[in-house]
């Protein structure tokens, strides 16, 4: 937990430093990279766990989420804030970094989330910052990725025996999902 609480710190640290002095390339790069280590961050959740169901469960996430959102932008309904086309709605950078956070929410709780969830947060700032995006964007990209979320992903509960004994039985505990 102590590690959790400081890498969200030193993220949100890194924010607070960025907002003022920044130009706007270094804040959409900045968000470039936490779009990418958020799903990034989940995937390494599954090796670590051996959770080779939850690796899936994040791949089709992750297609869902982005096949929804390149459908949406063909629609072509808003213009950027920095006039660049009209792909605006929704961002697809915040689906993404919002994808990996919600997913390890959702599998393998809340406090391995937070780190992704910075991610996410700072991927978003830096979206509406950078003008590549309005806040309802990001805020949609958001609640896009709570949809396959909630429609794709099992919560987690790894296989696991123990074996129970006292002096007059002995017990064998197999607990796995089907």
């Amino acid at each position: 937990m102590k590690k959790i609480f400081c890498t969200t710190s030193v993220a949100l640290a890194m924010l607070g430093l960025m907002t003022n002095s920044a130009k706007a390339s270094d804040i959409s790069r900045l968000g470039d990279m936490m779009m990418v280590m958020s799903p990034a961050y989940a995937w390494g959740m599954t090796i670590m766990e051996n959770d080779w169901d939850g690796t899936i469960q994040l791949g089709e996430v992750m297609l869902g989420t982005q096949a929804t959102v390149e459908g949406l932008k063909l629609l072509k309904l808003e213009e950027r804030p920095n006039h660049h086309d009209k792909r605006s709605f929704p961002s697809g950078h915040a689906t993404a970094a919002f994808s990996g956070a919600m997913f390890v929410h959702k599998r393998y709780g809340w406090k391995p989330a937070l780190v992704p969830y910075t991610m996410a947060v700072i991927t978003s700032w830096a979206r509406v910052k950078g003008k590549n995006h309005y806040a309802h964007d990001t805020i949609a990209g958001a609640a896009i990725s709570a949809v396959w979320n909630w429609l794709l992903v099992d919560k987690y509960v790894p296989n696991k025996i123990s074996i129970t004994a006292d002096t007059n039985s002995v017990g064998l505990n197999f607990n796995t999902k089907f």
